[in-house]
């Protein structure tokens, strides 16, 4: 069985790291569409989800951009690895969706290649 990573980015900004996880031994599906990533999460089980969080005022019903990939992926991926990178200024949202869905690391921005290396490894 392959291992597979869904490399999840909304705005960007950041390095992509594509690569490196390609070195790492996975099969990488990158998404910068929501919808396109949650049709990803339904249709594929994944070992690592790397997804970038953001926070808009203007959400009506949900805290951030990936509260329905989260949701997918607690039902067709429930073992998989989550790592999410953010800039701290939305640390509070950040909060309110820790409460409702489970993550392994959160990552402020900058992030730096060996720090992202050491969170999918580990």
């Amino acid at each position: 069985m392959s291992k597979r990573l869904l490399f999840f980015v909304d705005e960007g900004g950041f390095d992509d790291f594509t690569q490196l996880f390609l070195n790492m031994g996975f099969n990488v599906d990158f998404e910068g569409s929501q919808r396109k990533a949650v049709k990803l999460a339904k249709n594929n089980t994944y070992q690592v989800l790397v997804a970038e969080f953001s926070y808009n005022p203007e959400f009506r019903d949900r805290v951030s951009n990936i509260e329905s990939l989260l949701a997918t992926l607690e039902s067709h991926s429930p073992k998989v690895k989550i790592i999410v990178l953010y800039d701290e200024i939305n640390q509070t949202q950040l909060d309110q969706l820790k409460q409702r869905y489970r993550m392994d690391a959160t990552l402020t921005f900058p992030v730096d290649e060996q720090t992202i290396k050491a969170c999918v490894s580990a």
